[in-house]
């Protein structure tokens, strides 16, 4: 703490590193299931991102922000040298692309919006950047095979997601509860989602918190994990069955209606930095394939 003299002679202890205001964050997620000795189904994604606070040190009731990313996701069924897609349990798909985001948030809620497009098949570049991995890092692994993945196609995307919370303990080691509704609608999903997340440990509310990639104010240290249990509708994935409207993919499977979805995610925030690391486990997504589990590291540095 700084002590600062004030002009009615006494002491000012609030800090100066509480006081700095950020206006901005870069971004660095990414998933992998190499963690768990797996090369498959949901295999890799990479998201590089710039957010932005928008009217910085405006008094008002609601936080809003836009964000930039641009992100590349691949999967790959379990047997990665099998060149017969009888015996596939998924087909081979990458999705290259951006994504634009604008949320709101007060007190007790949050609101966000995301617009995604992209393209699949080879101009997602999923093909090339696996096969290079395996050849010039993993060595001693084995290479896909690509065959009949899903076809080149653009896609548009609308998700929107929101939170309500409750909190019933305060800090040093508070506890909230949100349930949090998603959607996805457009070429590439179509779902609907109802989560239950539980927070646990020194953690600021919804409008400062890291939990909901709050910028501004951010001198409170926080330390927290959650867990999230998630059940999806699914009517539409085109990682799995191509494009909703007029695809050509050679190769398609079927999804699961039904998914169930379970997180542990653990937070941690100093001054202008953020860590995320996240256990995902997801039931299967078709009838062929199994549950799969994968790791998610997120890295943010507010300036």
């Amino acid at each position: 703490m700084v002590a600062i003299p004030s002009v009615y002679g006494q002491k000012d202890t609030t800090s100066i590193s509480e006081k700095r205001v950020y206006t901005k964050q870069f971004e660095l997620r990414h998933d992998n299931d190499f963690l768990h000795f797996t090369d498959q189904y949901y295999s890799t994604g990479s998201f590089l991102g710039l957010r932005s606070l928008i009217e910085p040190g405006k008094d008002t009731l609601q936080k809003k922000h836009f964000g930039f990313y641009l992100f590349q996701e691949i999967y790959t069924p379990s047997n990665i040298t099998e060149t017969n897609t009888v015996y596939f349990d998924r087909p081979y798909a990458g999705i290259l692309g951006f994504l634009t985001e604008y949320s709101l948030a007060n007190q007790k809620r949050f609101l966000e919006y995301k617009l995604a497009m992209g393209f699949t098949g080879q101009m997602s570049g999923a093909e090339g950047l696996q096969s290079l991995f395996h050849t010039a890092v993993a060595t001693d692994s084995q290479t896909s095979t690509w065959n009949d993945q899903i076809a080149m196609s653009l896609h548009a995307n609308l998700y929107v997601n929101y939170a309500y919370e409750i909190k019933f303990q305060p800090n040093p080691f508070s506890v909230h509860f949100a349930i949090n509704p998603s959607l996805g609608f457009g070429t590439r999903d179509m779902y609907l989602e109802q989560d239950a997340v539980f927070y646990f440990g020194k953690r600021s509310p919804i409008t400062e918190t890291t939990a909901y990639k709050q910028l501004g104010t951010t001198g409170e240290r926080e330390l927290f994990f959650a867990i999230r249990l998630g059940y999806r509708y699914v009517f539409h994935d085109a990682m799995l069955e191509g494009n909703l409207l007029n695809d050509r993919s050679t190769f398609t499977v079927t999804p699961y209606n039904q998914l169930f979805l379970y997180n542990f995610e653990l937070y941690y925030r100093k001054g202008r930095n953020d860590i995320k690391v996240t256990y995902n486990f997801e039931t299967p997504r078709n009838r062929a394939a199994e549950p799969h589990l994968y790791m998610t590291l997120t890295l943010a540095r507010s300036y």
